[in-house]
């Protein structure tokens, strides 16, 4: 079998299969054809073209999302490089394996004047789990042990102790697409990790389950993440204690009716007669990036006498400045060892806030029902529509908040960048997601996010069940709502950033099949339409008022409070 001439190539792309990688998305490029060769000569290894590196990348990460195992991501050496950095700085806050594999000049070009010969090694280190650089010779024993034993610590790193992305920076001199026989005896043996699991010492297990049990106010606060069903069933256990309420978003996804599930719906029944029984002694939180903005300066106020994070990697977030205990083993651990233990006490905590709960969503279920066409409403509309089974991937800024006001359907798992809770990768993420899990998939995005992530469809690998949804309401509509941008007309335009381009015809570019809703009634046949049998993706452009449905919102708000 033939394979790239370059020894640190051919070693790469077959430690990557020994070790489980089964999928490379590679962008063309001339410095990384080695890798190429490489890779794209391996057989069961899938290797996927996407031209735009940015894209590539978001595309990789929506793709490893669905996996749960690394993706490869190949490109050639300079400023493509440089495009890698958004997606790679959101793989590292949500914590997806991704191997970073940029081919690069000789190091002796570097500042020479050569081109495409930029400052590469490690230039995406602040945002990386690990970066190694490969040696560029390999003709003795010691340079090929070294090599090899770097790309099996750069492949464990993507997922031990916690997943994430790695960078592998690998010079070549030219010339670069010779051939060469695969080598009938590994230079390296693959590095096998054996996994394992810490637990807590049982004297600090039964302190806690003492602290659970006697507190009269627990609030669990659940982030970003895909979930087992026992830590479900073991949250569920926690929440039935009176002193414990447990809050979750759409992208936690944990949905139970013993949960509060609508966060900021919900914090709006809080005032200053019932705010000290609402208020936490004990905050407990797990998992990624919290939506709420409200409850995060809720609780930055309330500083709750105690606040336990968990989280195997020990990331020490203080988010609500009041933490006390950094508990370094995974959630479903946690709650194992906590849920079965902690025993009820006289508290009516639990209740106090599900009676507010549920006097808020008749309040909400009012208001909605009463307004008019507009952002809100499409929201209620789309949300109902959505089939079971589906994947749904909320893009920033306005999607991933709105989908925090409305109750959500069982069997739907919910997806978001809010890692970095950029705008400018949120189409390209769905399309690698669904393409990789071959699941019903919608995206409900913005026509600013949608417009900027424009090459996401400049790609061979779309897959016919993935559905997009544009609300297009003119601009950055997020800040005509933001306290502060909407204030000044003559600034306002600097932030919500009018772009003046017809989403539908970036869509009628890329020969996508869509329709138009501008009203209620067309958007129910656009939803039936667009949830109808189709080769390709389709997508539905809602058309909104830019100016009524931030004007909405704020009533919304208003009326939950009044």
């Amino acid at each position: 079998m033939t394979t790239s001439d370059h020894p640190a190539a051919a070693e790469l792309a077959r430690l990557c299969f020994a070790k489980g990688i089964r999928h490379a998305v590679i962008s063309p490029g001339s410095r990384s054809a080695p890798l190429v060769i490489a890779f794209s000569k391996l057989e069961g290894m899938q290797c996927l073209q996407v031209i735009d590196e940015r894209s590539a990348a978001f595309f990789a990460l929506g793709m490893a999302q669905q996996l749960h195992a690394p993706v490869a991501l190949i490109c050639t050496s300079g400023s493509a490089v440089l495009n890698y950095g958004p997606a790679i700085a959101e793989a590292f806050y949500q914590r997806v394996p991704l191997l970073v594999i940029t081919a690069d000049r000789p190091e002796e070009w570097v500042d020479q004047g050569e081109g495409q010969a930029i400052r590469q090694q490690g230039v995406l280190a602040l945002h990386m789990k690990k970066s190694v650089q490969l040696p560029r010779l390999t003709s003795d024993d010691l340079s090929r042990w070294h090599c090899g034993r770097l790309i099996n610590e750069a492949i464990d790193a993507t997922l031990i102790p916690v997943p994430g992305p790695v960078h592998v920076n690998v010079p070549f001199a030219e010339p670069l697409y010779g051939l060469g026989q695969r080598a009938s005896s590994p230079l390296t043996r693959p590095i096998a990790q054996v996994m394992t699991e810490s637990f807590i010492l049982p004297e600090h297990a039964r302190w806690l389950v003492g602290q659970v049990s006697a507190c009269k106010k627990v609030m669990v606060l659940a982030g970003q993440g895909i979930w087992s069903e026992g830590l479900k069933k073991q949250l569920m256990q926690l929440a039935s204690l009176p002193q414990v309420i447990v809050m979750t978003e759409a992208t936690s996804n944990l949905d139970d009716a013993a949960f509060i599930t609508c966060i900021d719906r919900a914090i709006e029944g809080v005032n200053d007669a019932n705010e000290n029984d609402l208020k936490p002694d004990l905050l407990i939180t797990f998992g990624g990036a919290v939506v709420s903005k409200r409850i995060k300066g809720l609780l930055r106020k309330w500083k709750p006498a105690q606040h336990w994070n968990i989280d195997l990697g020990q990331r020490h977030y203080d988010t609500y400045q009041s933490l006390t205990h950094d508990i370094s083993v995974s959630p479903e651990v946690f709650f194992a060892q906590l849920s079965g233990s902690a025993i009820g006490n006289e508290s009516i905590y639990g209740e106090a806030w599900r009676m507010v709960n549920e006097h808020l969503l008749a309040r909400h279920e009012a208001i909605v029902k009463a307004t008019s066409f507009c952002d809100l409403t499409a929201f209620e509309r789309i949300l109902r529509a959505i089939p079971e089974g589906s994947d749904v991937h909320l893009a920033n800024s306005t999607p991933a908040r709105y989908a925090q006001l409305f109750d959500r359907m069982q069997g739907l798992r919910w997806f978001s960048n809010r890692g970095t809770s950029g705008i400018d990768g949120c189409t390209s993420t769905a399309v690698g997601s669904a393409f990789a899990s071959q699941r019903p998939t919608t995206l409900i995005t913005g026509d600013t996010a949608f417009l900027y992530d424009s090459n996401a469809f400049w790609n061979g690998h779309l897959a016919p069940a993935l559905r997009v949804i544009v609300i297009d309401n003119g601009g950055g509509n997020i800040f005509r709502y933001i306290e502060g941008p909407d204030k000044d007309p003559e600034l306002l335009k600097w932030f919500e950033a009018p772009h003046g381009r017809d989403p539908l015809a970036l869509v009628r570019s890329f020969s996508l099949p869509w329709k138009e809703a501008t009203d209620e009634a067309t958007l129910s046949d656009g939803l039936g339409w667009l949830y109808g049998d189709h080769e390709q993706p389709a997508v539905l452009v809602v058309r909104t008022d830019a100016v009524l449905s931030p004007k909405v919102l704020r009533e919304y708000f208003k009326k939950l409070r009044d």
